[in-house]
């Protein structure tokens, strides 16, 4: 039971609220706004790409979660937020290759490095806009950095597992 509701990620962190999110990829098609020189086949991310990605979107939506509970629950958000910085500094590693491998997806996808930036910042506001912190979204995050300081980066997949699943609907996957 608790797996099928953590297999909405975002909507359990936003208390059923929606989530903004980018225009589903239509059969995983090539982006449209692709320059002349990116071949279709070029045009999608592989499968430890896509893996990146979740893991980069789970990062954001749980430092940014935690940060606006700080906000609202003063009582337990700032350790809350200092056990993610904790997480973060422990697992640099390997959330920067993410974010390297992400990158480089990008850049192979989007050649002109604006186009890149651009994909980034759309990401991330389409990641994090409307998501709603409310009492229970801050108690459900806590309860998943309570399983990150538990099982480290091991738990820390699963959550971008779960992220992954989702982005088959918003960015194309190479078949």
């Amino acid at each position: 039971m608790a797996a099928l509701a953590l297999a909405m990620l975002p909507a359990l962190l936003t208390g059923g609220a929606a989530v903004a999110q980018q225009a589903p990829a239509p059969g995983n098609a090539a982006p449209a706004n692709l320059p002349p020189a990116v071949k279709k086949k070029d045009a999608c991310f592989k499968s430890d790409e896509v893996t990146a990605e979740a893991q980069v979107r789970t990062g954001i939506q749980l430092r940014e979660i935690l940060r606006r509970c700080v906000e609202i629950d003063p009582a337990e958000g700032p350790a809350a937020l200092k056990d993610w910085y904790s997480f973060d500094s422990a697992n640099a590693t390997q959330l920067q290759q993410a974010v390297a491998k992400r990158r480089g997806a990008l850049l192979r996808i989007y050649p002109n490095l604006q186009s890149v930036s651009q994909w980034e910042t759309d990401s991330t506001v389409a990641t994090m806009k409307s998501v709603q912190v409310n009492d229970g979204v801050c108690k459900a995050t806590y309860d998943v950095m309570a399983r990150l300081k538990k099982e480290q980066w091991k738990g820390f997949q699963y959550y971008a597992k779960l992220q992954e699943s989702l982005l088959a609907y918003e960015i194309p996957e190479c078949r």
